[in-house]
């Protein structure tokens, strides 16, 4: 759980120092993620009610909740949802994970997400207790997209700190 509480705060402070130019373009890589996550549901209708029917949410009843989500799932949930991070925060401030329980992202450790359909973590929207064959290219989208905002983040980061690495060895010489 120290993971999870963990990634969370990081995406927060995150998410909170980026520059409005740097959120707009995480913004715009949440709005692909969202997009593709859309169409994965779409194609996965049958499927997910099948998954529904056959485990009832099995999976969300019993998980190790820091394998599930990652930072970059707070980064695109928080730029998405920002006015959910105080309840982010009051759960995760709630829960203890001895071994395997329920999400804390449940509505009544029971259901429904409180999450929107498509503004969930990466391992949610693209884990099926059944065959997933047809969806993969759907899925792969997904992970792909979740990989560029990895990658466009980190990218935002080292640009910031080379920016301000320039601005102090460009500062005024000593005499």
């Amino acid at each position: 759980m120290m993971g999870t509480r963990y990634g969370f705060k990081r995406a927060v402070r995150i998410t909170q120092n980026l520059s409005p130019t740097d959120k707009t373009l995480v913004k715009e890589m949440c709005r692909a993620i969202q997009k593709s996550q859309k169409a994965l549901l779409y194609a996965a209708q049958d499927i997910m009610f099948k998954s529904i029917q056959k485990c009832r949410g099995l999976c969300c009843k019993n998980l190790d909740i820091d394998s599930i989500f990652s930072l970059w799932d707070f980064i695109y949930i928080l730029t998405l949802e920002p006015g959910m991070k105080d309840e982010i925060q009051e759960r995760l401030d709630t829960h203890t994970s001895l071994y395997l329980s329920p999400c804390p992202f449940l509505r009544d450790n029971e259901g429904p997400c409180i999450f929107p359909d498509t503004v969930k973590a990466q391992i949610c929207v693209t884990t099926f207790c059944s065959d997933d064959q047809t969806i993969r290219p759907f899925i792969k989208t997904v992970n792909l997209n979740f990989y560029k905002l990895c990658w466009l983040v980190q990218y935002l980061r080292l640009k910031r700190t080379i920016q301000k690495m320039v601005q102090i060895f460009s500062g005024p010489r000593p005499q």
